[in-house]
């Protein structure tokens, strides 16, 4: 399968703070999955069909451990954001569709393919079986989504993915 090389899908979407007529958190997102074949675009997920739920300190994203996989993706709330204003046109309404649409998936990484999970200096630190870290470029607004992850929570993780792994 072909690699994530959506190096900037840097999606801003201060154009669609700009539509919705409000004054909204802005919000950049940059993935770049270099030749990590195992990295792979998949539908959106339910939260409560995950093993285990984390979300961001931020709150705009949440990885989750799924029976195959772990995966990161937007956070409902951050998706409820996009959205345009009740006077819109036709053009404002097709934009936001469109960047609903790509930000409305989830990136995964087969478990089987997870060598490690670990807390180091309070960062949940994923580690492939070629021994490179995973979900590393996934950044929202800078900042890394594994890094973004409260020290406990990320605790809870790592104990969760091990307890799968075995």
């Amino acid at each position: 399968m072909k690699p994530i090389v959506t190096s900037a899908l840097a999606l801003i979407l201060i154009a669609t703070a700009a539509l919705g007529g409000e004054k909204k958190q802005d919000l950049s997102l940059s993935i770049n999955t270099g030749k990590d074949s195992h990295a792979r675009l998949a539908s959106r997920h339910e939260t409560r069909d995950a093993r285990l739920v984390i979300t961001t300190r931020h709150g705009a994203a949440v990885i989750l451990l799924l029976n195959d996989a772990v995966a990161v993706q937007l956070t409902d709330a951050a998706m409820s954001e996009m959205k345009t204003k009740d006077d819109a046109g036709f053009l404002e309404e097709l934009l936001v569709s469109g960047v609903r649409l790509a930000l409305g998936k989830a990136v995964e990484y087969p478990i089987a393919h997870i060598r490690s999970a670990e807390l180091r200096d309070g960062v949940l630190m994923l580690t492939n079986d070629e021994g490179k870290p995973v979900f590393n470029e996934i950044n929202i607004n800078g900042e890394n989504v594994t890094h973004d992850i409260a020290p406990s929570d990320a605790a809870r993780f790592v104990s969760a993915f091990r307890a799968l792994k075995r």
